[in-house]
């Protein structure tokens, strides 16, 4: 009994290992396949990143020449101006000298500005006090001038008064001269007195 199962019993074991094999089968095959897809992704990615790489492998071996071209311009330029940099320190030496007396000269003119400024200030003061003084003598002129006015004035009336008392005195002289002719023609009826005059002067007796 137990051997005609036998058979049976390992046809089963053999279905069951070829199941097996053929669900393991699938399964590499499945593995496999998503193993092909990410190669071939991956490839796809290498290919990608190569291409990127060749692109800024260009990119950088264009900048790498253009760096160099402006390296090579630049020490043209350096060239260029270190020349020019000579030529101007040939020309900067007469230029320094000239700086240098011109300096010079204007320290000089300093020191004169100095010395002008200081005269100036000194006759500005003087000045200053001239004017306060000729300010002053100014007001003294027109105080002066203005007592002359009165004197002048008052001595014009005094010279009137003078004048009129001049007149006065010559009329009372006269009047007294005539007067005293009268007392003599009085007193001397024969005296001649046409020589007498009030006007007249004993010279010599």
């Amino acid at each position: 009994m137990v051997d005609g199962c036998l058979p049976q019993n390992v046809g089963e074991g053999l279905k069951d290992s070829l199941d097996k094999f053929e669900l393991d089968n699938r399964v590499h095959q499945e593995v496999a396949s998503t193993a092909r897809v990410e190669a071939e992704k991956v490839k796809c990615d290498m290919m990608m990143q190569g291409l990127e790489f060749s692109r800024v492998e260009n990119a950088l071996n264009e900048e790498l020449r253009s760096l160099r071209k402006d390296k090579k311009e630049l020490r043209r330029k350096l060239h260029d101006n270190l020349q020019d940099a000579v030529e101007l320190e040939s020309k900067l030496v007469p230029l320094r000298e000239k700086v240098a007396r011109l300096e010079e000269a204007q320290k000089a003119d300093a020191k004169k500005m100095a010395n002008l400024e200081k005269r100036l200030t000194e006759k500005e003061t003087l000045l200053g006090k001239v004017e306060q003084d000729r300010d002053k003598a100014t007001k003294e002129l027109r105080e002066t001038a203005a007592e002359l006015a009165q004197v002048r004035e008052e001595n014009s009336g005094f010279k009137t008064k003078i004048d009129e008392l001049q007149l006065e005195a010559a009329q009372v002289l006269t009047s007294g001269f005539g007067a005293a002719l009268e007392q003599f023609v009085c007193k001397y009826p024969d005296l001649d007195l046409s020589e007498f005059s009030v006007y007249n002067e004993v010279v010599d007796g």
